[in-house]
């Protein structure tokens, strides 16, 4: 099995990705960045859990549609339902644990003394 070598980064291209990411990410008055968009924040952030939830319960019901038509039949190919049940399972996993995140992150800050 061969290595491959290491490709040595086009100062060229590099340059453009700088700009890029100077231009996304502006820098105030004191030299601290302002992220785009920091006024709408609290919006973007619950649209983002909304979509998040969705997501995670459209998989859940494509895992119930495979496996259902895997039982009846309909689905003949197993790898089709085990992969969306996996993905479901997976996805579930993920939210539960972000929650349990957030939730020891408000238990830490309402343990804090004034």
């Amino acid at each position: 099995m061969a290595i491959n070598p290491i490709v040595p980064v086009n100062p060229l291209m590099m340059n453009q990705t700088m700009n890029s990411i100077q231009e996304n990410n502006p820098v105030g008055d004191k030299g601290s960045q302002v992220p785009a968009g920091a006024g709408k924040v609290g919006a973007d952030f619950r649209q983002f859990l909304q979509e998040a939830l969705h997501k995670v319960d459209n998989l859940q019901k494509e895992a119930d549609v495979a496996s259902l038509g895997l039982a009846t039949g309909q689905i003949q190919d197993l790898h089709t339902a085990v992969l969306a049940i996996e993905k479901a399972g997976l996805s579930l996993s993920l939210t539960v644990e972000v929650r349990n995140r957030a939730l020891d992150a408000y238990h830490e800050v309402m343990r804090m003394q004034i």
